[in-house]
């Protein structure tokens, strides 16, 4: 009886991968562009984060959500190695407050933050990315060809070890979007 009681919960633990639904598609930057303003290229970027109902359900429990967004512009070289110009990670922390019953959505690079009513109005904040400062104009010559590239970052470091410890299953909470590119014209 022990034994089919140990393999029943070994069954069950092992099974739960299958069952857990972090993000439930693809994770990716949708858009990516530099507006250039008042000699300063400013990131705008849309994501996608499809959430499932593992992650509803750990943010309505007080687990927080950090998101870093990854920006790399380097000129492009043709029998050189590409060069480095700028470089930015821009972290965003999500969270459930239940004493306001809202969702508190801080820039951790500024520390501006932002209460929100519903998880899906959270959800759509941290989904588009406007006006971030990320390079001014003098590092960029109008005569060389640059390649900008943004990736996005579940950040699920923010978590105590002992919440990620109870949550291991839930591995899409682990995300890394492939990389966006386009090419700078200065």
């Amino acid at each position: 009886m022990r034994t089919a009681l140990l393999a029943g919960l070994a069954l069950s633990i092992l099974s739960a991968p299958a069952h857990a639904d972090g993000l439930d598609g693809r994770f990716e930057v949708r858009s990516a562009d530099l507006e250039l303003k008042e000699g300063v290229y400013h990131l705008n970027a849309r994501l996608d984060m499809p959430v499932g109902d593992a992650v509803r359900k750990g943010l309505a429990d007080g687990v927080p959500l950090g998101v870093e967004v990854d920006l790399l512009v380097q000129r492009v070289r043709q029998l050189l190695p590409n060069s480095k110009v700028a470089e930015l990670s821009q972290r965003y922390h999500l969270q459930y407050n239940a004493v306001s019953a809202r969702y508190i959505l801080r820039n951790d690079n500024t520390g501006q933050q932002e209460s929100l009513p519903t998880l899906e109005a959270a959800l759509e904040s941290l989904s588009q990315i406007h006006g971030v400062p990320a390079l001014g104009k003098s590092l960029v010559a109008g005569d060389r060809r640059y390649e900008a590239n943004v990736r996005a970052k579940i950040d699920f470091g923010t978590v105590p070890l002992s919440v990620r410890l109870l949550m291991f299953w839930v591995s899409d909470w682990h995300r890394e979007s492939d990389w966006y590119t386009w090419t700078l014209q200065p």
